[in-house]
């Protein structure tokens, strides 16, 4: 069998159809089988399952599979059972991160796993009757908001209904680089459950630095790109896999003990 190190990179193409998710499932075992180095005798000996079994997944026309026969080829794969079949029990943006994870060494994965605890003991050592979330506290160097790991919380109980339910995370301003839009000490309360309006300001990340901006379209090369304009000196950055979109800025507060905006 191939090297699971291979298995791992070849997880990012897997296929999802939960309308159809034995036609993402053929399609899934194909992208497998028609590599070289894996042969159907070596899946099937090593799912523990008859070849021709396997063949009728692939070949045939069944509408159904055993679950003990999905989870005995996802075993062999490394994948999960819902990787593997493509069938949407699990969000697109679960399945990317399993995937990002899944492609990282082992030390960098015990780092994940160590920040996931982090966070998840942050904000459940809150008090139950109060809503709190995370806010970041980036530094402002040569030009740039760059992440950090220092984060607190904050309290946002008092927040309006419309707004309170929506917000997922802060962050506070270091510097008054991006006056008079937002001043040093504020904390800029982000959501991300919609798509970002172009009147309103985002938050993206690009190789470890922040950047406020707005989302516009615009046509380069007959084709239609989502274009991000900066607050603070209008750069202009094309979105591309290398940008993330943290949220759209729902409110601005100050530090509680300051009072609101």
């Amino acid at each position: 069998m191939v090297e699971k190190s291979k298995l791992r990179a070849m997880s990012r193409d897997l296929q999802s159809d939960p309308d159809d998710y034995m036609h993402s499932f053929r399609k899934n075992l194909f992208m497998y089988i028609e590599r070289k180095d894996i042969t159907l005798a070596e899946v099937a000996e090593a799912a523990d399952i008859s070849v021709s079994t396997l063949k009728t997944f692939l070949y045939g026309d069944s509408s159904d599979c055993h679950l003990s026969n999905a989870i005995k080829l996802a075993r062999v794969f490394n994948v999960s059972v819902d990787e593997l079949v493509g069938c949407g029990t699990i969000s697109p943006e679960t399945r990317e991160s399993l995937q990002i994870i899944r492609q990282l060494p082992e030390s960098f994965t015990s780092f994940v796993r160590w920040t996931t605890r982090y966070h998840y003991n942050m904000l459940t050592s809150h008090k139950v009757s109060k809503k709190a979330i995370e806010i970041m506290n980036p530094e402002f160097e040569n030009g740039n908001l760059v992440a950090t790991n220092k984060f607190d919380l904050v309290d946002i109980s008092d927040l309006n209904d419309d707004i309170r339910p929506k917000a997922f995370m802060g962050i506070r301003i270091p510097c008054d680089n991006y006056a008079p839009n937002y001043y040093k000490g504020e904390i800029l309360i982000l959501a991300n459950d919609r798509l970002a309006r172009p009147s309103e300001n985002i938050f993206i990340t690009i190789g470890g630095n922040l950047f406020i901006v707005k989302r516009s379209e615009e046509l380069i090369d007959r084709t239609k790109k989502i274009i991000y304009h900066g607050i603070r000196d209008n750069r202009k950055l094309v979105d591309d896999d290398a940008c993330m979109v943290l949220g759209y800025v729902v409110k601005t507060i100050q530090d509680p003990c300051e009072g609101d905006r």
